[in-house]
């Protein structure tokens, strides 16, 4: 099969890497669920490591989902569909999940945000992006950065060379690890009020937040939470925007 990219998919082809990859996944039982298989590069090696488990492929290409239900199908479960429709409650409505997936830099967003939001189904997963994206993730601010920190504690492993695809990108990427942390909110609810504390970055969160939340309560909570009058969102830990969710849903009653 020719390589095209209409999806904006960069096929793995380095088996060292896909090797490490699947190395970092620790031993269990869980079901293995993989986004983007492409090829099977990766694919392949979750098989040889883990006989035992039920792999399960999404593959919105179907060109390549019928090619993988060809050479792989006996072994596994292929899902011709788009990632961001399928609800993990449906797939495996039992079992928490360990998740792999090597994930276009043109739908990272969106993918990131179907990991958060679905934050129960997760016994962990393995992830590679591109560089830039994966860095923001655990070094940047904004509105997803900071709700992933808060429900994923997030792991740099490697960063990959453009060589290791094909076609070979012109930017390198990154190999992170992300572990299920337990903050006690709704990871939906929280990115939503993200969304408002950075709504225009050069404001205050303050200001930005005056918005959606009565004045005087606002201010109290702000100065409770100990956060500066004037901060911005970017400048606060993620441990305070939390703590600011929480008192503000108190408020709400």
């Amino acid at each position: 099969m020719a390589g095209s990219t209409p999806l904006g998919q960069n096929f793995l082809v380095n088996p060292g890497v896909a090797e490490r990859i699947a190395s970092l996944a620790p031993p269990g039982e869980e079901p293995v669920l993989e986004i983007g298989p492409g090829k099977g590069m990766l694919t392949r090696r979750l098989l040889e490591r883990f006989p035992g488990r039920a792999l399960t492929v999404v593959e919105k290409d179907p060109r390549l989902a019928g090619r993988l239900k060809e050479d792989l199908g006996g072994h596994l479960r292929v899902v011709n569909s788009d990632v961001l429709t399928i609800r993990m409650a449906d797939l495996y409505p039992r079992d928490q999940v360990f998740l792999f997936g090597n994930i276009p830099y043109l739908i990272s967003t969106p993918i990131l945000e179907w990991v958060l939001f679905q934050h129960s189904a997760w016994r962990g997963g393995i992830l590679m992006t591109q560089d830039e994206f994966a860095r923001r993730l655990m070094e940047g601010s904004g509105p997803l950065p900071a709700a992933l920190r808060t429900f994923f504690d997030i792991t740099s492993i490697m960063r990959v060379s453009p060589g290791s695809f094909h076609p070979a990108p012109k930017v390198f990427s990154r190999i992170f690890t992300m572990a299920p942390r337990e903050p006690g909110a709704d990871p939906r609810e929280f990115h939503g009020f993200l969304k408002q504390c950075f709504r225009r970055r050069r404001r205050s969160l303050r200001n930005n937040l005056r918005e959606h939340h009565p004045a005087v309560e606002l201010d109290a909570v702000i100065e409770e939470v100990g956060i500066p009058p004037n901060a911005r969102a970017e400048a606060l830990p993620d441990a305070d925007l939390l703590a600011l969710f929480e008192m503000l849903k108190k408020t709400e009653g």
